[in-house]
């Protein structure tokens, strides 16, 4: 808000009233919204990252004890209800190569933002020795 003083008193100038309250309100607006689709994604991607840490930490114990991939798909299984992850033996591959226990897990999580529905695709991709911790 622009000012003028005029005999001793202090007077706004016309054309600048009401511009600072409309970008108030519309930076609030965009504040709310980020607010909302961040209580939306973040426990998603959360919950992601604890199950893709726990995957790896499987993967590992897998190799190391020569699990075979009924038992490391049980327990994958496991883990992924322990983290609220919704996932199906079929979004999960294993492969055994060259001493190397592979595990391939891909599963989506549907997002509803009421104004807009994406869903966010999740690949997870780990390998363990056979035999070694």
């Amino acid at each position: 808000m622009k000012w003028k003083l005029r005999h001793g008193q202090i007077e706004t100038l016309s054309g600048c009233d009401g511009k600072g309250t409309a970008g108030c309100l519309v930076s609030l607006l965009l504040l709310l919204v980020a607010i909302f689709v961040g209580i939306k994604v973040i426990p998603i991607y959360y919950a992601n990252s604890s199950f893709e840490s726990a995957v790896r930490t499987e993967a590992s114990r897998a190799g190391a004890h020569f699990f075979d991939d009924e038992t490391i798909i049980k327990d994958v299984l496991d883990l992924a209800k322990r983290n609220d992850i919704r996932i199906k033996r079929e979004n999960i591959k294993i492969e055994r190569f060259a001493a190397q226990v592979h595990m391939y897990i891909t599963y989506t999580v549907p997002v509803d933002l009421v104004f807009y529905q994406r869903n966010l695709v999740f690949n997870i991709k780990t390998s363990s020795l056979i035999g070694s911790l």
